[in-house]
């Protein structure tokens, strides 16, 4: 991957060039030497969302795998009546 830097004024004034060169490799633009954003193309874009869709996916269920193993000695009774305590006092709060 190529990562090139681009000005503010130069994206402003050459913005189809420079969306051009974006669909190949990401731009980092500057504001005033200080990097601002990144432009990316759709399909980096595409590919980072469903990273962190499969990533969030990951965690929830490395937790949900977590909570049953620290519960499991509950039994289910327990739960219900925790569920409905909660429920009760949940409502009574609002």
């Amino acid at each position: 991957m190529n990562t090139q830097m681009v000005s503010v004024t130069n994206l402003q004034r050459n913005s189809k060039k420079v969306l051009a060169e974006a669909a190949k490799n990401p731009l980092i633009v500057l504001r005033n030497s200080v990097p601002e954003a990144v432009i990316i193309s759709i399909e980096e874009y595409k590919r980072l969302a469903n990273l962190e869709k499969e990533t969030l996916k990951k965690e929830i269920l490395a937790n949900m795998e977590y909570l049953h193993e620290r519960n499991k000695h509950f039994s289910d009774k327990e739960i219900n009546e925790d569920i409905e305590y909660a429920r009760k006092h949940a409502s009574s709060s609002r």
